[in-house]
């Protein structure tokens, strides 16, 4: 999964307006996604998974960056987003490099000849059309890739990758921890937070 940049996942709630979630801090890109793959398999959803945003974001909510990364994991007020799985960015990338050629393309013969060009420069239009579209394609591609890497990259230095599980039951919450310890750096723990927009 990949990061879809300042969503926050909808988060079980309880009558007391509280969430309950296990929280886990990872060293690396690969011991988070097995942890999301195995969490996965156990039947959580996309929902329900959610990691740290970057930088930017955090100064914006925060007015400021944290050293470390645990400094914020039991904090309601943390920006965070969803998790966006390498396929996933792969499947977007396909899209991007794909798209704009074909729709430039088109869109630049269509001008042409609603110009009264010749058929000549139209297809010559759609060529250098199809070209730039296939060339600004590739920037989006890198682009979605720096977008998913940014963030974790920005989080290790400080400490590892935050993953919040949400849980639901006493069963969801003994699989969530049982599978993110395997994968954690450090000890998994499991919190009660403020709903996100409650009061107090």
């Amino acid at each position: 999964m990949s990061y879809e940049s300042g969503v926050t996942p909808t988060r079980s709630t309880s009558s007391t307006g509280t969430v309950r979630e296990a929280v886990g801090i990872f060293s690396s890109r690969d011991a988070l996604q097995k942890a999301i793959d195995e969490l996965s398999l156990a039947g959580f959803q996309r929902h329900e998974l959610s990691v740290l945003a970057n930088d930017q974001t955090i100064r914006d909510h925060l007015g400021h960056v944290p050293d470390r990364v645990e400094d914020v994991a039991h904090d309601p007020d943390a920006p965070r987003q969803s998790y966006v799985s390498p396929e996933d960015t792969g499947s977007a990338k396909g899209v991007a490099v794909g798209f704009p050629a074909y729709v430039g393309a088109i869109l630049a013969t269509g001008a042409v000849l609603a110009t009264g060009g010749t058929a000549l420069a139209a297809a010559a239009a759609a060529a250098a059309a199809g070209v730039g579209g296939g060339a600004l394609g590739s920037v989006m591609s890198q682009w979605l890739t720096d977008k998913r890497n940014e963030p974790m990259l920005q989080h290790l230095d400080k400490g590892g990758i935050l993953l919040w599980v949400n849980l639901a039951d006493a069963e969801r919450e003994r699989l969530a921890q049982e599978i993110m310890t395997r994968h954690a750096a450090q000890p998994v723990e499991v919190h009660e937070v403020r709903q996100t927009g409650s009061g107090g």
